[in-house]
C-alpha cells in the first residue's frame, strides 16, 4: 500500500510539472517586455518628430482677422502715424481687416535636409538601442537560468549526498560502540551533516530567487515547486568570432557620429543667409460710427509679395562656443567606440578562453568520474568477498557524487558560456529591420 502511495505521489509530480525552455523565456520576454515596448515608443516619437522636420520643406500660409475700435483724444487728427513696426491710428472709428499670409523658405544652404538627416539617424539609432536593449535582456535571462540549473544540480546532489553521510554516520556510531572509531571521527561527520543541509538550503534559496528573477524578466510565472528548467542547448562546433563593426553597439556609435556631423554642419550652415519668399492679400473695412457697417465694407484691400534675406553676422560669439561643444561631443563618441570595441574583443577572447578551458575540465572530469564509478564497483566486489567494509563503500559513492556534481555545474557553466557569445555575438541586422 505505501509503494503504491510513493508510486501515485511520483506520477502526480511529474504530470504536473512545468518544463520550460531558455528559448521558451526568451520569446516571452520578447514579446512581454516592457523595456522592449518604451524603446518601440521611442521610435514611434522620433518618427513623429521627423515628420514635423519634413513640414518645413512646404510653404506656412496663416490668417490673420482683426475687428477694433479706436478713440482718437485729438480730433483734429485724421489717418495714421508708423512708429517702426507700430501703427498709431489717429482717427474715431471701427475698423475690420483680414489677412492672408504666405512664407516659403527658398533656400538656406542645406541646412533644413541636414535637420532631416539627423531625424532619420535618431530613428535608426532607436532602432539600434531596441537591438541592444534585447541582448541586454537576453544576458539577464542566461544569467538566471544558468544560476537556477546550477542552484537546482547542488540541491539535487547534495541532498543524495546527505543521505549517504547520515548512514555513513550511522556506520561510524556502531563502529565507535566496538571501538573502531574515535568519538572525534563521529563529531567530524556530524558537522558535515549540518554543513551539507546549509548548503543545501542555500542552494534552494538560490533557485527560488533566480526562478523569481525569470518570473519578472519573461513575464510567466514560474513555480519553484513544479517548474523544471530544461537543460541549455548549444553547439559543440567552434563559434566564429563576429567583428565588432557588425554589431548593433558599433552600429549605434556610427550612427551618433553620422548624427554629430550633420549637427556640426547645421551649426556652420546657419551662419550662412536664408532666403525667404513672402506674400500678403488684406481685405479692409471701416466706419467712423457703426460697428456693423465696418463688417459690411470690408473688401479687397492690397496685396504684396517679395523675397527677402536674412543673415546673422554676429551673435555675441555664439557659433564659436556651439561649435567648439559639438566638436568635443563628436571626439567623445569617438573614444566611447574605442573604449566599446576594446571591451568587446577581451570579453570575446575572455569567453572563448572559458569554452577551451571547461572543455578540457569535462573531459578530465568525465574521464575521473569513470575511474571512480569502477572504483564503486570494485570496493562492492571486494566487500562481497569481506576485504572491504561498509564505510570505505558510502565514502567511494560520496566521492562519485561530488565528481558527478562537479561534471554537471561545469556542463551547465559551458552552456551558459556558448550561449552568452552567441548573444554577444548578435548582428544588428538580426533584430532591427535594417
Amino acid at each position: 500500500m505505501n509503494q503504491y502511495l510513493l508510486f501515485s505521489i511520483l506520477i502526480g509530480v511529474q504530470l504536473t510539472a512545468q518544463t520550460v525552455s531558455f528559448d521558451q523565456l526568451k520569446s516571452d520576454a520578447t514579446k512581454n517586455s516592457h523595456r522592449l515596448k518604451l524603446k518601440n515608443i521611442d521610435i514611434s516619437i522620433e518618427t513623429a518628430r521627423l515628420e514635423s522636420v519634413y513640414s518645413t520643406l512646404y510653404p506656412q500660409l496663416s490668417l490673420a482677422y482683426s475687428s477694433e475700435y479706436s478713440r482718437n483724444l485729438d480730433n483734429a487728427s485724421t489717418g495714421s502715424i508708423s512708429v517702426d513696426d507700430m501703427t498709431i491710428n489717429s482717427a474715431t472709428l471701427y475698423k475690420n481687416s483680414m489677412a492672408l499670409h504666405l512664407n516659403y523658405e527658398l533656400y538656406h544652404f542645406g541646412a533644413t535636409m541636414k535637420q532631416i538627416e539627423i531625424g532619420e539617424r535618431e530613428i535608426s539609432l532607436k532602432e539600434l538601442e531596441g537591438c541592444h536593449e534585447t541582448i541586454k535582456l537576453y544576458t539577464e535571462l542566461l544569467d538566471h537560468y544558468a544560476k537556477a540549473q546550477k542552484a537546482f544540480s547542488t540541491s539535487t546532489y547534495k541532498s543524495r549526498m546527505l543521505l549517504l553521510r547520515k548512514e555513513l554516520y550511522t556506520l561510524k556510531q556502531r563502529l565507535y560502540s566496538a571501538g573502531k572509531e574515535s568519538r572525534v571521527s563521529i563529531g567530524d561527520e556530524a558537522i558535515r551533516i549540518i554543513d551539507l543541509e546549509r548548503e543545501i538550503e542555500k542552494a534552494k534559496l538560490d533557485y527560488d530567487e533566480s526562478l523569481i528573477a525569470l518570473s519578472k524578466l519573461s513575464y510567466n510565472d514560474l513555480d519553484p515547486n513544479t517548474t523544471q528548467l530544461l537543460p541549455l542547448t548549444y553547439s559543440f562546433e567552434p563559434i566564429k568570432e563576429l567583428d565588432f563593426d557588425t554589431t548593433a553597439q558599433s552600429k549605434q556609435y556610427d550612427e551618433k557620429i553620422l548624427q554629430k556631423n550633420a549637427e556640426i554642419s547645421i551649426t556652420q550652415r546657419s551662419q550662412l543667409p536664408t532666403v525667404s519668399l513672402y506674400s500678403s492679400y488684406y481685405l479692409y473695412g471701416s466706419d467712423i460710427a457703426e460697428f456693423s457697417e465696418a463688417m459690411d465694407a470690408t473688401r479687397p484691400n492690397s496685396w504684396n509679395a517679395g523675397v527677402s534675406m536674412r543673415w546673422n553676422l554676429f551673435e555675441g560669439f555664439k557659433y564659436n562656443s556651439e561649435s567648439k561643444r559639438l566638436r568635443y561631443e563628436l571626439q567623445r563618441i569617438k573614444e566611447e567606440y574605442e573604449l566599446a570595441r576594446r571591451e568587446y574583443d577581451y570579453e570575446t577572447k575572455t569567453k572563448q578562453e572559458h569554452l577551451t578551458r571547461l572543455e578540457q575540465l569535462t573531459r578530465n572530469e568525465i574521464d575521473a568520474l569513470h575511474e571512480t564509478q569502477l572504483k564503486i564497483t570494485m570496493t562492492q566486489r571486494l566487500r562481497t568477498q569481506g576485504e572491504a567494509d561498509a564505510v570505505s563503500e558510502v565514502s567511494v559513492k560520496l566521492e562519485a557524487l561530488e565528481r558527478e556534481l562537479t561534471l554537471a555545474i561545469e556542463t551547465i557553466q559551458q552552456a551558459y558560456e556558448a550561449q552568452s557569445l552567441a548573444t554577444l555575438h548578435t548582428k544588428a541586422d538580426q533584430c532591427t529591420q535594417h
